[in-house]
């Protein structure tokens, strides 16, 4: 006995959930496992490609053709490589996108959609637990697991994609598929739309109808960010005189360019030119000597990725922030409205 008294007390003070925390792991935990799972079998499989990867770069010596881009030669290894590796890797990075959708479609819209629907929420009163309370509990619990799980996939993708992307140069790293597979943008996306779900469940309080609209005002509210995406900063600017290309680095993202003056002014009604066969009398008597350009070099995609995050947090701060003086200051009148209205 007094050998198991110590084992006893020794278990009894191992942290345990309790109470309404434990419930609502014990409501999402399936869907946690299996997200987990999702990862980590993404992660392994991640793993062994990088080390594919860079196994085949090493071999074929690819990090010698950052030097002679040009030559036949390392235009046939890259052409290669491309095929075997970096076309492959776009289907997963596509696939991506889906997440944070999948977050808050099957986590968010009915996280309090369910109970509010079928009135199960009301045993809370029942428990000494006050609403804001078991409000933040329903909304901490799953949003911890969307960032466990974002993180790990973002994490496998990032490790998958980056030595692919160092060997071609980074072509093509501003568009979408790429960029909202990797990096800290994934758990910001995931956050975002899975607490803009709870939103939309708290508030129009049918399951089905909350993951349509999640769905729906999820992907508008995607389209606004990328939207906004090129405008972030940092955003760079050059000039060149006696050249009608855009003087912008390889690889790099172009936002915006126009005609440029010799004094380096824009010009921008000079643009009808370009649409006659022969510009260059009308960009001459326009004075057009050069070109400018907006744009992003390789170098700009870490920073717009924790540009992209900020904006995704800020708006899940909202959201959060809506929710609780709904919670707070609505919740108990629409309840009592709807309960009035009841034959």
């Amino acid at each position: 006995m007094s050998t198991n008294a110590p084992r006893t007390r020794e278990r009894s003070r191992r942290p345990r959930l309790s109470g309404l925390t434990w419930l609502i792991w014990r409501q999402n935990r399936t869907a946690f496992w299996l997200g987990l799972a999702a990862a980590a079998a993404l992660a392994v499989y991640a793993v062994v490609q990088h080390q594919n990867v860079a196994a085949a770069a090493g071999a074929q010596h690819l990090q010698d053709c950052h030097a002679h881009a040009d030559s036949i030669d390392c235009v046939r290894k890259l052409v290669a490589f491309q095929n075997d590796y970096q076309n492959p890797i776009r289907r997963p990075l596509q696939a991506m996108l889906l997440l944070p959708f999948l977050f808050g479609l099957f986590l968010g819209g009915p996280q309090l959609a369910q109970e509010l629907e079928s009135g199960t929420y009301r045993t809370v009163a029942t428990q000494s637990v006050t609403r804001m309370r078991w409000f933040m509990a329903k909304l901490c619990v799953p949003l911890a697991m969307v960032v466990v799980i974002s993180g790990v996939m973002a994490a496998a993708m990032t490790w998958w994609w980056h030595p692919i992307a160092e060997t071609a140069g980074y072509r093509q790293w501003q568009y979408w598929y790429p960029f909202y597979g990797v990096g800290p943008v994934v758990v910001g996306l995931g956050v975002l739309i899975y607490l803009l779900g709870v939103t939309l469940g708290l508030y129009l309080r049918r399951t089905v109808l909350a993951m349509g609209a999640t769905l729906a005002l999820g992907g508008g509210l995607f389209a606004v960010i990328e939207w906004a995406r090129p405008h972030l900063p940092p955003r760079h600017t050059a000039t060149a005189q006696h050249t009608v290309t855009p003087p912008v680095p390889d690889n790099a993202w172009l936002v915006a360019d126009g005609p440029l003056s010799p004094d380096g002014r824009r010009v921008p009604e000079a643009w009808e030119c370009f649409a006659a066969k022969d510009p260059g009398p009308c960009l001459g008597s326009h004075g057009i000597s050069g070109r400018w350009a907006e744009f992003h070099p390789v170098s700009d995609l870490w920073p717009l990725q924790w540009a992209t995050t900020g904006i995704c947090v800020l708006l899940a701060v909202v959201l959060v922030a809506v929710s609780a003086w709904w919670v707070r200051n609505g919740f108990s009148g629409r309840s009592r409205k709807a309960a009035s209205v009841r034959p």
